[in-house]
């Protein structure tokens, strides 16, 4: 294979996608215990098995980076939910058993979710945020369109927003039980029962709510 033809097969599409997932897969394999973690961009390149020069022609910031990942988390769990639809016994505990499934093998997926709206706010350009909504919203369009098949009480769109106030639930009841650094010495304290959450329990129980409230709908 010659030089040029070798430019050539590393500026395809598909190469492309490919560099740009190894960079994403490292950032989440560095980041996933512990979101603050510092890491230098030459051993992220190393990680991903890429040039250090690489990395920044596919992320300008590490936001954008720790935002990536959560994109990858959020077509994953999209994957669960469509697969939990398409099922013959389709239904509201079958869909939340699924993405409950998944957020348990994933617990990543909480803190990343809860500062997706800094990073957004934050370090992440305006091209970037827009291809991540973009993203979103062509996973969403035909995902609510099977909610609303599957529940004929519910207007047109109202399927998309069953899935995006289920997101805010998980990432809402995360915040509230997950105590920040300063109260964490103090939560055995009997003052500080009312606010140690079960959470799992309380997420199972919020969502099935939800969608059960959803699936009562009546045309």
């Amino acid at each position: 294979m010659t030089a040029s033809q070798l430019r050539r097969r590393a500026v395809a599409p598909e190469a492309k996608s490919e560099k740009r997932a190894a960079i994403v897969n490292a950032v989440h394999e560095l980041a996933r215990r512990d979101l603050s973690t510092s890491y230098s961009v030459e051993q992220l390149a190393k990680k991903a098995g890429v040039a250090k020069g690489t990395v920044y022609l596919y992320f300008k910031t590490r936001e954008e980076m720790l935002l990536a990942v959560h994109e990858k988390h959020a077509h994953e769990l999209f994957d669960v939910v469509e697969r939990a639809l398409a099922a013959p016994d389709a239904g509201a505990e079958k869909v939340v058993r699924a993405a409950l499934r998944y957020l348990k093998a994933h617990p990543e997926f909480y803190p990343l979710a809860a500062g997706c709206r800094s990073m957004l706010d934050k370090n992440v350009g305006t091209e970037a945020a827009f291809a991540f909504k973009v993203g979103l919203g062509r996973r969403l369009a035909p995902l609510g369109a099977r909610i609303e098949e599957l529940y004929p009480g519910l207007q047109r769109g109202e399927g998309a927003i069953l899935v995006m106030n289920s997101y805010a639930m998980v990432v809402g009841l995360w915040q509230l039980a997950d105590p920040p650094l300063s109260l964490r010495p103090v939560m055995h304290r009997p003052e500080m029962q009312l606010f140690k959450l079960d959470f799992e329990r309380q997420l199972s129980a919020a969502l099935l709510d939800l969608w059960e409230a959803a699936a009562r709908r009546k045309p």
